[in-house]
Order: C-alpha cells, then sequence, then structure tokens
C-alpha cells in the first residue's frame, strides 16, 4: 500500500517511521517550507523535511497547496494520505483523491478539543486524561469521522504541553500501522463524531501567556504548563517583562489578606511566593528576565532583591 505523507514537527517522524517499519510505501511526503532562524537567519528545513531527504523519500515543501502541488500529489498514486501535525488545512481537491480518503492523527479523545491547541487547552481546563484519535478528515476541523481511539491518557500535576504533545503522537504513531491496516482491508466501519458533545480548541496567541494575577493559583499553574514551551508565561515588573518558566502550588496554605494579587513576599516556610487572586498563591521557582538565562528564583533575588515586595503585573 502507498501513503503520501504530510506533516511537519519532529513528534510527526514517529508516524511515517512506523509506516516504513511495516512495509508501507511512502512516495512523497509534504511538509512546510524552510523557516529562516537564529541570528544568521538561515533558512532551516522542518524535522519532516530532513527525515526524508535522509530517507531517500521525495519530499515537496510548498508554502500552500495550488495546482501544481495538487497534481503532483495525485500523481504519487497513494491509496491514502496520512496526516500527523502538518499545520495546514488539506484543500477539498486533495481529500477527494485518494480511494481510502485522507487520515489524520489528533491528540485528544475526539469530539472533544477539536481544533488547533487540544493539548494545550486540556491542561488548561484542568481535564484529569486526553487521548488520540485516528479520524478520517472532511471539510470541517477536526469534524471527520472516527477510525479508532486510544485509551485515555493521564495528565498529572506535571504534565507540560511538549512532554505531553510528544507522547500523544508516539501513541498515534503506535496505533497507526494496524488502524491503517484494518481500515484499508475492510474491518473498520467509521464512526460519526457527535456534535452536541463536540467543543472547540482556540488558536493560542502570545498574548495569551500573560499572567493575570487576579486569576486562581491553580488557574496560574496550569497556564505555566499548558503554555510551555511556546508561548510561554510572563509578567510585567519593573517597566519590562519577567517570564516565569516553572511555578508550583504550596502544600500549605496561609493567611495571605495582608497581601494584593500580584504582590511577591517571602514565607517564614521557606521560598518566594505570589499571591493569586482566589487568596492562594503560586511558589516561584525557575524565572528569567529579559536578556539573563533562566535561573531558580532564590539565585535570582541575590541580584535583585527589589523583587520582594512588588506588585506583578503592574
Amino acid at each position: 500500500m502507498r501513503a503520501v505523507f504530510f506533516g511537519t514537527p519532529d513528534f510527526a517522524i514517529a508516524s511515517i517511521r512506523a509506516l516504513l517499519g511495516c512495509g508501507w510505501d511512502v512516495p512523497l511526503v509534504c511538509t512546510r517550507p524552510a523557516r529562516r532562524v537564529g541570528r544568521g537567519l538561515m533558512a532551516t528545513p522542518t524535522p519532516v523535511a530532513r527525515f526524508a531527504e535522509e530517507s531517500g523519500l521525495p519530499v515537496i515543501t510548498p508554502e500552500r497547496l495550488g495546482r501544481d502541488e495538487i497534481e503532483a500529489i495525485d500523481a504519487a498514486a497513494a491509496d491514502v494520505f496520512v496526516v500527523v501535525a502538518y499545520g495546514r488545512f488539506i484543500p477539498s481537491e486533495l481529500l477527494a483523491i485518494p480511494r481510502f480518503g485522507v487520515v489524520n492523527l489528533h491528540p485528544s479523545l475526539l469530539p472533544r478539543h477539536r481544533g488547533p491547541s487540544p493539548v494545550a487547552t486540556a491542561i488548561l481546563e484542568g481535564n484529569q486524561t486526553t487521548g488520540v484519535t485516528t479520524m478520517l478528515l472532511d471539510e470541517g476541523m477536526d469534524t471527520g469521522p472516527i477510525l479508532a481511539q486510544s485509551d485515555e491518557v493521564e495528565i498529572t500535576d506535571q504534565s507540560r504541553c511538549d512532554e505531553l504533545t510528544v507522547r500523544l503522537f508516539e501513541l498515534g504513531a503506535e496505533m497507526l500501522p494496524g488502524v491503517l491496516q484494518r481500515w484499508t482491508s475492510g474491518e473498520l466501519t467509521p464512526q460519526p463524531q457527535d456534535d452536541a458533545l463536540a467543543t472547540v480548541t482556540p488558536l493560542i496567541k502570545k498574548e495569551d501567556g500573560i499572567i493575570d494575577w487576579r486569576r486562581s493559583a491553580s488557574e496560574i499553574v496550569r497556564m505555566t504548563r499548558a503554555f510551555h514551551p511556546w508561548p510561554g508565561t510572563s509578567t510585567s515588573w519593573g517597566g519590562g517583562d519577567l517570564k516565569i518558566v516553572d511555578i508550583e502550588l504550596p502544600k500549605n496554605d496561609e493567611d495571605l489578606s495582608g497581601f494584593e494579587a500580584g504582590e511577591v513576599f517571602v514565607s517564614d516556610a521557606g521560598g518566594v511566593f505570589v499571591r493569586a487572586g482566589d487568596g492562594r498563591s503560586v511558589r516561584l521557582v525557575t524565572i528569567q528576565a529579559p536578556g539573563r538565562r533562566a535561573m531558580s528564583v532564590r539565585e535570582f533575588i541575590v541580584g535583585r532583591p527589589d523583587l520582594v515586595g512588588a506588585v506583578l503585573g503592574r
């Protein structure tokens, strides 16, 4: 069987490797264009592009999927298209080409958390579990029928978006060959999603990572995990931005009636804390000032003791 593969980031490589390992022919790989990164603005291919080139697979990197690209993909004569974190919508002209449709890995248990930020949203909302869905793409946003779903995956108090994303796509890569084999052999019947149970996640923007200290302590801690590594979480302080790399909830609550939301204080129990909007606090662990390296808050206040007593977010 032949599959054209669409994908971009490093965690998509596990899926194309799984296909090749099970004997699938991948006549073409489609990924995003090279990006200019670093101080020298050097054009850097996507991780999937590098893997395809190293594996001797034909690869295209279109800015958009126009007529020429659609013709090239059609000429690959694939039985199915596989999409794993490609980062672009697949036009309807492409959806109609392969006889077994376009199969997509989505890192949530659909119909919950459709859209572009399912992992971050699951963490941000305090969900206890998530999972992976293998589905057929249609013209909607993650609305196509479901082929298979994984067991539930626990979201712990330490789960960060990048780590959980990798874990989910590794699980999806393990599922993918078996799902494709059963689908193309007629052993699977796609199941329509229940739209009444659907939730839709937003496109995360840089400003979403700015902490509002009037929120609850639990919400603020979940932000630092949901938005790691991008867009990260930060707060204003001293006329600039202070990046909040790592924080945690203290084990015991104190009487914080004398502090306002965003105020930094040192506890008698040890540690540097910030009062949150619900009357609880978060403990600062690792922070980073502009142009400086990330460091423990204890190390930071040696050079900037004025952090203690400041009100963040002003």
